[in-house]
């Protein structure tokens, strides 16, 4: 596997909770903009590092393989499932008040 130098952000929280936090938020963001449909996949790792009574988190990119298969494409694959009709709208017939 290839691994990315580790990134650290360069601010420090006063909690490791905050810490956590943040990590979190950072390895969503950072998976969902490495990753791709199709293509190269990356799990990002998030570590956390106490110094003096603060908290840094730092963040890194792991390559773990490329993702490949049908993009859907080519329409080479049947259908094995009949279309769906669709439906018809209905015309509203509006009742006029008796008289």
């Amino acid at each position: 596997m290839e691994m990315m130098e580790w990134v650290k952000i360069e601010t420090l929280y006063n909690s490791e909770k905050q810490a956590l936090q943040t990590a979190n938020i950072v390895a969503t963001t950072e998976s969902r903009l490495a990753n791709q449909q199709r293509g190269p996949q990356y799990k990002v790792e998030t570590r956390i590092d106490q110094i003096d009574n603060k908290w840094q988190v730092s963040w890194r990119k792991v390559f773990i393989g490329n993702k490949t298969g049908c993009g859907g494409g080519c329409e080479s694959c049947s259908d094995d499932d009949p279309p769906i009709p669709k439906k018809h709208m209905a015309k509203v017939i509006p009742f006029r008040k008796p008289l």
